[in-house]
């Protein structure tokens, strides 16, 4: 899991999520420098910390936003993510679609790799998206054709985008823990291609710093250790629900 941006598979894991002060951030660090490297992406970027921006898709009804605020026992989301600040154009960076489901407290994703011309396919489902003439590999092209049955099957188009800075601390080959510190985040709305297309984007305080910690069994012991010292509680803390509704999503407004 040391490569965030890995091109096509699927894999399965736990995830524990809290909110934090900048404060308790430090604190998370230090044990993190102490056990684990910054993961690939991380590590040359200045602070360590690299950008990611998703749009996330759903039903006119909202069906699977409602979904994960009702906390469904078996629920997904439908996203298209890439690695830029949400201030820059896009400038040629790999584009993945992605299917995570949560069933239970275990989270499995699915993902692929597309090429970044074919992101308003994806988002605004034009065809031909993965026609035989599109070169690909098999499990590529299984995972695309998933993340487009499920949009057709809602009628799913984008509702919100979620951009920040990542910090991500991982060891190499390790199919443990991995722990992340999200910050600077933004939500964006975008035109669909019909309206002229564009981007606009407006930071969000989300009251502090979002930890994730994602393991595959069991914390270990030196990350227990980390959240006692810290006296934080786990807590229900999504980005994604947090920006719909800074976005207004639900009102009719066409967002990203």
């Amino acid at each position: 899991m040391a490569d965030d941006r890995r091109d096509s598979l699927k894999w399965q894991r736990y995830e524990a999520k809290y909110l934090i002060s900048p404060t308790q951030a430090a604190e998370v660090r230090r044990y993190c420098l102490n056990h684990l490297p910054f993961d690939n992406y991380a590590m040359g970027c200045d602070g360590n910390e690299y950008p990611i921006l998703s749009t996330y898709l759903d039903s006119a009804s909202r069906q699977l936003l409602r979904h994960t605020i009702d906390k469904r026992r078996k629920r997904y989301k439908l996203r298209v993510r890439t690695y830029r600040r949400y201030n820059e154009a896009a400038n040629g960076e790999p584009v993945f679609c992605e299917i995570k489901r949560k069933t239970a407290g275990t989270v499995h994703k699915t993902r692929a790799r597309v090429e970044p011309g074919l992101t308003e396919s994806l988002l605004w489902g034009h065809d031909g998206l993965l026609s035989e003439e599109v070169a690909c590999d098999e499990g590529t092209r299984k995972n695309v054709n998933e993340f487009l049955q499920l949009r057709e099957q809602i009628g799913a188009a984008p509702i919100v985008g979620i951009a920040y800075m990542r910090e991500a601390y991982e060891a190499n080959g390790s199919h443990g823990v991995r722990v992340t510190l999200d910050r600077d985040v933004h939500f964006g709305t975008l035109a669909s291609p019909a309206d002229g297309g564009g981007e606009m984007w407006w930071p969000k305080d989300v009251g502090g710093v979002v930890l994730e910690v994602k393991f595959t069994n069991t914390y270990p012991e030196w990350v227990m250790d980390m959240l006692r010292r810290i006296e934080v509680l786990r807590r229900g803390v999504c980005k994604y629900v947090i920006c719909c509704q800074a976005a207004g999503v639900g009102s009719g407004t066409v967002l990203v």
